[in-house]
């Protein structure tokens, strides 16, 4: 494999990789608006997410595609199960880097805002062993 091939290899893992953390991005905020006002729109999701309408109706296309969601341009949408279930588990990975994070002496605030920066990038495994850290804390009331 030449330089030229590896280094057009590690673009496209990085282009896959964000393309996914915004997929899991948009299910977690439309998965919230669902959950606190009843319904997702795309002008309050790119109000919260600071980009344009025709982003949001673009990704919401893809989110539809992929399966993720069922979307009627001017009617609404709504997670499908595969949708719904993967806005859960990022936010519940998020939660869980989020405690860990206080626990270990930071802020809230800069806990809230890593936990979002890294939570997409770790292995399933390593944020099972992190919940379980982040468990026997809780329930020694052990801090650092």
């Amino acid at each position: 494999m030449t330089i030229q091939q590896t280094s057009s290899n590690i673009m496209e893992k990085v282009l896959e990789r964000k393309s996914t953390e915004a997929t899991e991005d948009y299910l977690e905020m439309i998965d919230s608006l669902v959950v606190e006002k009843g319904f997702a729109s795309t002008s309050e999701i790119a109000e919260r997410m600071g980009v344009s309408k025709p982003t949001v109706t673009s990704i919401v296309k893809k989110l539809h595609r992929d399966g993720y969601l069922v979307y009627e341009p001017y009617r609404g949408m709504a997670l499908t199960e595969s949708g719904r279930s993967l806005a859960r588990s990022m936010k519940d990975r998020h939660e869980t880097l989020r405690k860990f994070l206080i626990l270990i002496g930071l802020p809230k605030d800069i806990a809230t805002s890593d936990a979002e920066r890294i939570e997409h990038g770790l292995h399933p495994e390593t944020v099972r062993k992190i919940r379980k850290l982040v468990t026997y804390l809780e329930e020694t009331k052990h801090q650092f």
